[in-house]
């Protein structure tokens, strides 16, 4: 990986707070942390279909706070689809467990914008099951 890509490490950044959120050892601040990441107008589209929008995204992360002991997230296979002045459309492989044995494997694609001060803020993720 390329440390100096900011979306790269702004995707490392995110999973390792949604991470500590589902399992538990997160601050009493990391809500609103992991929701300032996400810009007014993000969407999510999850692995069933359902598209949410910003509070939609913000309902689900407070059920989870906690609800996955154990919780693993690993990032890999991170690419650049396209790059313009504005932001970018990266794409990524998401693995994840928990304690309980749950496991799942991810196909994500997320448009990011950057402003002209480099802070990297999430416009739109889908997400797709896939089995490697």
């Amino acid at each position: 990986m390329n440390n100096n890509n900011p979306y790269f490490e702004e995707l490392d950044t995110t999973h390792v707070e949604i991470q500590a959120l589902f399992d538990g050892s997160a601050d009493a601040g990391a809500l609103e942390r992991i929701m300032a990441r996400f810009a007014p107008q993000f969407t999510l589209v999850m692995t069933s279909g359902v598209a949410l929008d910003h509070a939609g995204v913000r309902e689900i992360f407070a059920k989870l706070r906690g609800a996955r002991p154990g919780s693993q997230i690993k990032i890999r296979d991170m690419e650049i689809v396209a790059e313009y002045p504005s932001g970018a459309v990266v794409k990524y492989r998401e693995y994840q467990r928990d304690d309980a044995g749950n496991a799942n494997v991810r196909r994500s694609t997320a448009v990011m914008d950057i402003d002209a001060h480099g802070k990297v803020t999430w416009r739109h993720l889908q997400e797709t099951f896939c089995t490697a």
